[in-house]
Formats: structure tokens, C-alpha cells, sequence
């Protein structure tokens, strides 16, 4: 068993300028305006929260540069550790595509109209990460320098999201902008593979890959801000965007 401290996490995501129409002017179907007086508000807001993931995977009609919800894409990920375990790894991921956020599962929702919060609560049952890497450092006594194709596959994200928003009033419309976004996450499984390790040397690499696997819940621990930064940000992108465009009545039929 190993553990792996994180020293520094270094994002850089795809993030795009917003160049769209003024507001999204006609609701769509499948956007049900939801009463904060009907007892089953949470869960007709969570349910509208659910089919963005999934009607606007592919981005928003009039939106342009949202970019899309599955896939995600994000430029570079660097993490880096301390040294102080029997497993030492640096990773840089660059080209990263995170797939599966169209599968999303909304459990809960919530809105808070005093202070204007809005919480979320959702999980993704199988989440696929491609990228390329560079990876230096070791595993107990192998010397680990290898570049390459890596794939991260998550069984059972869930996330808890915190929205902090700021009401605007403009085009005779009610809007909710995204000023901030704080996510935690757990997962039921990780799994990692990462090519072209120790020079091509088929052996160890499989050997490393092991290795990982079997202690892929401290492993993941060691990931695990990299990874819900890399989420956090892009989400926050695409969300901002999303409430700046789309008036909030389409989600809450009485906002005052």
C-alpha cells in the first residue's frame, strides 16, 4: 500500500470568451418551470438540471463557444508530489477528453432564494478520461520516465456542487448568474493505465500498472484534487455561460 501527497496541482482548461445571442428567447420543451411553493420542487429542479447534461451535451443552439458537456476537453493537467512515498509519481496529462457527463444522474437539487445558493447533488456512473502524458518518477525501486497514451476510468462520480449566484434583471428577463462553484467528489472505482512505461519494457509496465490498480483508492486519494479541480473548472466554465444565457424563470417559474 502506498500514499501519495499532492505538492502542486496546475490547471490549465479549454476555457472559450462567450460569443452568443443575448439570451436564449424561447423555452425549450424539455425545461419544466418549477414552483418553489409545490412540494416537489427539489425534485422537478433537479430533474432540470439532469437534462442539461444530457439535451446539451453536444453544446447550446445560440451559445457559441460553449464548448461541449460530453466530451469535455481540457489542455493540461500537472500534478506533482512530494517525493516521500514508496510510490512517486509526476504526471503531466495534455489533449484530455473526459467522457460521460451526458450519462449524469441528478439525485438532489435545492434553492436558496435568501441567499441565493443553489446545491446540487449528482452522480455519473462511468466517467472515461483520455489523454497523453509524461510521467517521471518511481515505483518502490523501478525509475519511472515514460511518455504516452493514458486512460482513467471512474466508476460512480459523485459530486456535490455549492453555486453561489448573483440575481440580474435585463432584457425585461430574471437571470441567475454563476459567480462561484465549489465541488467535492468520491468515486466507487478507479482504474489506470498509463503506455509506454520504463522505455517500452512490457514487463514493468504492467508491473506499475498492478500496482496502481490494487491500491487505486490511495492512489485516487492522491489524484483526487487534480481531478476535481480539473471538473470543478471546466463545469464552472460551461455553468456561467449556461446561466448567463438561459433566463432563470425556465428553471423556477415564481423567482422573485
Amino acid at each position: 500500500m502506498f500514499r501519495v501527497q499532492i505538492a502542486t496541482v496546475l490547471i490549465i482548461a479549454a476555457l472559450a470568451t462567450v460569443t452568443c445571442d443575448k439570451y436564449l428567447d424561447k423555452k425549450p420543451e424539455f425545461f419544466t418551470p418549477c414552483k418553489q411553493t409545490d412540494p416537489n420542487f427539489k425534485q422537478c429542479f433537479a430533474k432540470d438540471f439532469e437534462v442539461v447534461f444530457s439535451k446539451y451535451k453536444d453544446g447550446v443552439p445560440g451559445l457559441k463557444n460553449f464548448g461541449t458537456i460530453d466530451p469535455l476537453h481540457v489542455k493540461r493537467v500537472v500534478v506533482a508530489e512530494d517525493g516521500n512515498s514508496p510510490v512517486s509519481i509526476n504526471l503531466a496529462l495534455s489533449n484530455i477528453e473526459v467522457l460521460g457527463f451526458s450519462n449524469t444522474k441528478v439525485l438532489e437539487a435545492s434553492f436558496d432564494q435568501t441567499k441565493y445558493i443553489t446545491k446540487l447533488k449528482f452522480v455519473v456512473p462511468d466517467i472515461k478520461i483520455l489523454s497523453d502524458y509524461e510521467g517521471k518518477g518511481r515505483v518502490l525501486t523501478l525509475p519511472l520516465n515514460g511518455n504516452g497514451k493514458a486512460q482513467m476510468d471512474i466508476k460512480n462520480l459523485t459530486a456535490n456542487v455549492i453555486c453561489k449566484l448573483k440575481r440580474r434583471d435585463e432584457y425585461g428577463m430574471k437571470f441567475t448568474d454563476i459567480q462561484k462553484v465549489r465541488m467535492d467528489i468520491d468515486v466507487g472505482g478507479f482504474h489506470i493505465n498509463l503506455e509506454n512505461l520504463f522505455n517500452g519494457q512490457e514487463v514493468l509496465e504492467q508491473t506499475a500498472n498492478n500496482l496502481f490498480n490494487d491500491n487505486w483508492k490511495e492512489l485516487f486519494e492522491a489524484l483526487r484534487p487534480s481531478i476535481t479541480a480539473t471538473i470543478q473548472t471546466v463545469l464552472e466554465d460551461r455553468y456561467k455561460k449556461l446561466f448567463a444565457y438561459i433566463p432563470a424563470t425556465y428553471f423556477i417559474e415564481d423567482l422573485e
